[in-house]
């Protein structure tokens, strides 16, 4: 929750002077061991319970002076962090919490950690709405809350002050006090010159051009990100590339650029890693299929956190536009299927189709991914074995399935494989398509050697 300026002097007509309000920066390089020690419990109540930590420094802890020592003191909001977790974990009994957790009604819970002969140590610790440290008419530092309405007597969402004074052992209530009409209307009267400033969107278009491996799909404009780019690996697959803008905390030397996408209509995260490019700005690797079929989905836009610290923490970047994404990437993806097919006819070049498919013998993935990252599922020929391959580890969803072929049939869609239920439709001797309800993507032959070991028919 944000520190609020409340200006009670001008709206309430109560005898204080207000400091002046400035909005709050990062200053967690200047906190205290006893700052540091609450951030980092809540850090590790996130990260050990599996879900990647977000934290809003600027308004976890702020300094101030409110005891009348002339010493720093800190105001710890307990609700200025965010844990994101994943689809398994969401709705799991030992989830790990959020900093929403300390929020409610009558706002979030505050900690004060007051300077003294022990160092500091908390002499405040309730749900708040809104906080000012303000001076009384005698020059004494007071602290001014805005409380749940229920305080000062009326509804919880009715406006309620209540000032306090330190002395050097307690809290002691200067006034509390109820808004009334004309309070309210004097608030509307000096919130209507105040300019609204809308919050950072991304309303972009993707865009496509090129084609075979000069083929891009991209979007720019993003409030934190310069550029977000596709393009087709030469051997297979799809590229990412994305340009940190001066909005994004760029990553510590050597670490990777990570990055979860999720969509709003499923709730489905997708993890991207991506390293620099010598000499550029840029950071790219491999899209994972998650992200790409996110990108590409029925969702308008896509919520964005990123890290640079190899997953500490994690930024919260203003959601990604897809408008027109489907389109770009559908019209690269074309490209990249081209470009692969064409290089899975050039590595098999030499080897002869097999009957009864007629098909070079070996392993076929999806165009889309490369050889070296297949995804899913692999489907393996040799003339008389069939296999789909996904991962080798027995006992999982990951296990390998490779069996006899069995009698095989021609029909109007292709070439039947009773014994696997599964219609294959040939379109080159390096190139098929499966179907199992539908038919899948173009899929194209692979080198043995370049598939992963796990994959890999025995």
């Amino acid at each position: 929750m944000m520190r609020t300026g409340l200006v009670l002097a001008a709206i309430a007509g109560v005898a204080l002077s207000a400091q002046a309000q400035t909005p709050p920066q990062d200053n967690s390089a200047s906190w205290p061991a006893e700052v540091r020690q609450i951030y980092n419990e809540f850090k590790s109540q996130c990260r050990n319970g599996g879900g990647k930590f977000i934290p809003d420094k600027a308004n976890f802890a702020i300094q101030t002076e409110v005891t009348g020592d002339g010493k720093p003191d800190w105001v710890i909001d307990y609700g200025a962090w965010d844990c994101q977790v994943p689809e398994i974990l969401r709705f799991a009994d030992n989830a790990p919490e959020s900093g929403s957790a300390y929020c409610g009604t009558a706002g979030c819970s505050t900690v004060i950690l007051g300077s003294g002969r022990r160092g500091l140590t908390p002499i405040f610790e309730d749900n708040v709405r809104g906080w000012d440290a303000v001076k009384l008419p005698n020059g004494e530092p007071a602290l001014e809350l805005s409380v749940h309405g229920s305080v000062c007597g009326g509804v919880g969402a009715e406006v309620c002050i209540r000032t306090l004074a330190w002395n050097r052992t307690e809290w002691n209530t200067v006034r509390t006090y109820r808004w009334t009409d004309a309070d309210y209307a004097a608030h509307q009267n000096g919130m209507d010159g105040d300019p609204f400033v809308e919050p950072p969107q991304h309303t972009a278009r993707w865009q496509f051009a090129g084609q075979g491996d000069g083929a891009i799909a991209a979007v720019v404009d993003h409030p934190e990100i310069t550029a977000v780019g596709l393009r087709c690996i030469p051997g297979g697959g799809i590229y990412m590339t994305v340009v940190p803008g001066s909005g994004m905390v760029p990553p510590q030397a050597g670490q990777p650029l990570m990055m979860t996408f999720t969509g709003y209509t499923d709730n489905i995260d997708g993890n991207q890693q991506l390293m620099q490019e010598p000499g550029r700005n840029d950071f790219s690797g491999e899209v994972d299929e998650v992200v790409l079929s996110l990108m590409s989905g029925k969702d308008d836009m896509l919520g964005v956190i990123a890290s640079g610290d190899g997953g500490g923490e994690w930024q919260s970047l203003t959601p990604l536009s897809l408008g027109g994404s489907s389109a770009a990437i559908r019209s690269l993806t074309a490209q990249c299927s081209g470009v692969a097919g064409a290089a899975a006819s050039q590595q098999a070049a030499g080897q002869q189709p097999v009957a009864p498919l007629n098909i070079v013998p070996g392993h076929y993935v999806v165009e889309g991914n490369s050889c070296g990252n297949p995804g899913f599922e692999v489907v393996f020929y040799d003339g008389k074995r069939f296999g789909l391959m996904r991962g080798g580890r027995p006992g999982t969803e990951d296990e390998n399935f490779l069996d006899p072929l069995g009698k095989v049939s021609r029909i109007r869609e292709g070439l039947l494989l009773e014994d696997w239920q599964t219609v294959v439709d040939v379109m080159s001797p390096t190139r098929i398509r499966t179907m199992h309800e539908e038919f899948g993507q173009p899929m194209r032959w692979c080198p043995a050697d370049q598939i992963p070991a796990g994959y890999r028919a025995r």
